[in-house]
């Protein structure tokens, strides 16, 4: 590879590097032309000479289409909203080259960018210390499911994927998966392959409809022993006389077994639970003595705080957000269980945290109490080549064809799993409102994620609103690309990767006032209290009415999604690496 600001440099030397690969004629520095010739003399081609213009028309061309062959010109030759669009395609290339988004060049760096440094000529760093032994806890990519969590730590591994093949690395990364210790080097294979799945499992789609319960087949057999026509009439009379004794009997035998199993399995269940508590302990000391010899270890999840107890290496864990503690109703107990007791050894072992947003970081800071030089920020970020502007309405309209997805109107998209927190209600009824506003709106809604809480009473607007269940990654970009916003008006988020995705794609957003949403909104978006519907709805009817303001913001959307990057995440979290280790030795 040569740049051309380092063939403009040094045109000798640069042209020098390409004797490895073919014969070259000794170079006569006599016959290197200057700058200004170049730009002013008369030269045998361009400026479409051979295309049959004359003289004059050549000249003029020239004239008018020459760059001005100083730095930063190019701004002035790109429209910053197609700069911005060119940075969401090219953007990890330009950088590993050593370009940045203000037109400056820098020297790649010699760690995630070795492979192109080797190719511009640049010598490698040297390293005269034995490189860094880093652990990293990675059983979420040993899940079928695809939420955040996996998310960030599928980019981070991926960001991390050059440090494997550099010769020259100070780091050298494991992964701790399912008990067993991996090589990044090994994991890198099937992190290419991507973690799209379908939304059920194969089990789950061969299994059939549900089968009857024992209690359920005790109703219908009592239901077969009386005349079908008094059935009919208990039934029109809404006289449940057998759903009430199913529903006695039913709660009375539950009473009996659960009493009688807790008797029964009361001293196995002891003697159990004490072999378990013994077994756990031994494979936690033999993880601990396993893993002595690292000098830093990453857990991405407080969660999965369990197989390093005994452990006496330092540790740093990515806090997401506190949503088990602001809103415990929307987690199960065991999952706020594992959530505090991860906090609690965080403090006790006065550990390391990172914090994925300003927000979090707040958070950890007032549930955490920590040395000030224990908390850090890292953003969190997306994988790049799946989040950018689909220009293909093509392949866009095939996208909508496969989820039903109607083509003859506009729509704002919902994104996220249908559960409380989420504010999904709030949003659907904020779009009803909008067509109560407006008879005849030409606008619908899709609804993308599992289907749930209360949604049933939505089905009578099926013309209106579209649930397309679970969406495959490949698939994302084409629909945030074609929706005329997103509405992610959550009332908490960690981070809020939908809205980066959706910014990236150059879509407006329309999001939550509160936590991290905006910082990642920012300006490229609508904020709205989660709790008025009033409010959010007026953010979609700004949006609809208002053509040149969505345009706006959409190429506000983009621009701010720049600010975060795979790379400045992987770069972020390796300083953080570098630092703690430095701090403990």
């Amino acid at each position: 590879m040569i740049r051309y600001e380092d063939l403009l440099l040094d045109p000798i030397g640069q042209i020098e590097r390409l004797r490895s690969i073919c014969e070259l004629p000794e170079p006569d520095q006599s016959k290197v032309p200057s700058f200004e010739s170049l730009k002013k003399g008369n030269a045998a081609y361009g400026a479409r000479k051979t295309w049959g213009y004359s003289e004059e028309e050549s000249t003029e061309l020239a004239e008018k289409a020459f760059r001005e062959g100083k730095t930063g010109a190019w701004k002035t030759d790109l429209p910053d909203e197609l700069h911005d669009l060119f940075w969401t395609y090219h953007g990890i290339t330009m950088e590993k080259l050593g370009y940045t988004r203000d037109g400056n060049i820098t020297e790649p760096e010699p760690e995630l960018d070795h492979l192109y440094r080797k190719k511009l000529g640049i010598p490698p760093g040297e390293r005269n210390t034995p490189p860094y032994k880093l652990l990293i806890e990675a059983n979420k990519m040993a899940t079928r499911d695809n939420d955040g969590v996996k998310r960030y730590l599928a980019t981070l591994l991926n960001g991390m994927a050059p440090l494997v093949t550099s010769t020259n690395s100070k780091w050298n990364i494991d992964l701790l998966i399912n008990k067993e210790i991996i090589p990044l080097s090994d994991f890198i294979q099937h992190l290419e392959e991507g973690f799209e799945h379908s939304g059920s499992s194969d089990k789950e789609q061969r299994s059939g409809p549900r089968k009857k319960s024992l209690f359920e087949k005790l109703e219908s057999f009592m239901q077969s022993l009386v005349p079908d026509r008094w059935i009919k009439w208990l039934t029109d009379h809404n006289i449940m006389v057998f759903h009430k004794i199913y529903d006695f009997l039913k709660r009375s035998a539950l009473t009996v077994i659960y009493w009688l199993r807790w008797l029964i399995l009361l001293i196995p269940k002891a003697v159990y639970n004490a072999y378990m508590h013994h077994r756990h302990r031994q494979e936690q000391r033999a993880i601990s003595d396993s893993i002595a010899h690292y000098d830093l270890i990453h857990v991405p999840l407080q969660q999965h705080y369990w197989p390093f107890r005994y452990a006496r290496v330092p540790m740093v864990f990515t806090i997401h957000d506190f949503t088990h503690k602001l809103f415990p109703k929307f987690h199960t107990g065991i999952n706020i269980k594992n959530a505090d007791k991860g906090l609690k050894m965080i403090q006790k072992k006065q550990s390391h945290v990172i914090a994925v947003s300003e927000s979090s970081l707040r958070d950890s800071k007032k549930h955490l109490s920590l040395p000030e030089g224990n908390f850090h920020l890292a953003y969190e970020a997306v994988e790049e080549d799946k989040f950018r502007f689909q220009v293909n309405k093509e392949d866009s309209g095939k996208v909508r064809d496969k989820y039903g997805i109607r083509k003859d109107m506009p729509f704002i998209l919902l994104l996220g799993t249908i559960e409380p927190r989420k504010n999904v209600l709030n949003s659907i009824n904020a779009f009803l409102e909008l067509h109560k506003r407006h008879k005849d709106l030409n606008l619908s809604l899709v609804i993308a994620g599992k289907q749930g809480w209360k949604m049933k009473k939505f089905v009578g607007y099926s013309k209106l609103i579209t649930f397309t269940g679970f969406i495959d990654d490949s698939d994302l970009s084409a629909l945030y690309s074609e929706a005329m916003a997103l509405s992610y008006v959550s009332y908490y988020e960690g981070f809020g990767l939908p809205l980066l995705e959706a910014m990236r794609c150059g879509t407006p957003v329309i999001y939550g006032n509160n936590s991290s949403m905006p910082e990642v909104g920012g300006d490229g978006g609508l904020p709205a209290d989660p709790a008025n519907i009033e409010e959010i709805c007026d953010c979609y009817e700004k949006l609809m009415f208002d053509e040149s303001f969505r345009t706006e913001l959409g190429q506000k959307a983009m621009k701010a999604s720049l600010k975060f990057s795979t790379r400045k995440s992987v770069m972020d979290t390796l300083k953080i690496y570098e630092n703690i280790i430095s701090q403990s030795k």
